[in-house]
């Protein structure tokens, strides 16, 4: 990769790991960012992955420190999710080139659509009281997730957020700092079947990991200040042009 494009590429995930703690959704610009750089399919998913995990020890670093993680709240979500990502990152050498880049675009496009209707889902009273049923929500919805997040990763955290408020009733803000804690292992699950599949490209994961780090740091620090709501404004209708455009790449 020519240096002009190795230093953008380490600009615009800097930038995607301040923006994915607030509102989600760094893998889901990154990776195609990474494909129209013309990096290979399987190793942008790859080495995507292993650089969000970069993203998700800033964000865990910074969010224990203000006792925002609970994990009678995510516990279940990440043993099933830790599951389901192996299964999942175990499958993504199976699919062609054409059929993971117009899967990825699809994807884009319908975890966007979901983020556009995020606001419109409002928390239900906290359960202090959890029971079986919300547990085995949680194990399902984690199976699913880790899977997605596994094979193709776009937009997962986004949907962990989402799926925290409905079954535990959650705050946003307290949906974002848990959903760290369900992100972080499956991601390093997914890490590890991909080190062993030999596809991650660690020139461009270990720089990638060190500024997704520092990003994660910062955006931590922002959230638990500001609101994202405008970031969505901007970057919804980015991602669904980048992910037409994988489409018909």
């Amino acid at each position: 990769m020519e240096m002009l494009s190795f230093a953008l590429l380490l600009v615009v995930s800097f930038f995607l790991a301040i923006m994915g703690t607030m509102i989600g959704m760094a893998m889901l610009i990154l990776l195609p960012v990474m494909l129209f750089l013309g990096i290979p399919v399987h190793t942008a998913v790859a080495t995507g992955r292993f650089s969000m995990v970069g993203i998700n020890l800033g964000n865990i670093t910074k969010f224990s420190k203000n006792e925002k993680l609970r994990p009678r709240y995510f516990m279940a979500f990440a043993i099933a999710g830790v599951i389901g990502s192996l299964i999942g990152a175990s499958f993504l050498t199976s699919f062609n080139e054409k059929a993971l880049k117009t899967a990825i675009g699809i994807f884009m496009i319908i975890v966007s659509i979901f983020v556009l209707f995020e606001d419109f889902v409002k928390p239900k009273k906290l359960h202090e009281k959890i029971t079986l049923k919300h547990h085995a929500l949680s194990a399902l919805s984690g199976i699913f997730i880790g899977s997605y997040i596994g094979v193709l990763g776009g937009g997962g955290a986004t949907l962990v957020i989402l799926l925290l408020v409905m079954i535990y009733g959650l705050s946003f803000h307290d949906a974002v700092a848990n959903q760290k804690a369900v992100t972080l292992p499956v991601s390093i699950i997914a890490t590890l079947v991909f080190v062993y599949q030999g596809i991650i490209d660690y020139r461009l994961g270990i720089p990638l990991f060190i500024v997704n780090v520092i990003g994660g740091w910062i955006g931590a620090s922002l959230i638990l200040k500001f609101s994202g709501a405008w970031l969505k404004r901007i970057i919804v209708p980015i991602s669904i042009v980048l992910g037409v455009g994988l489409i018909f790449l």
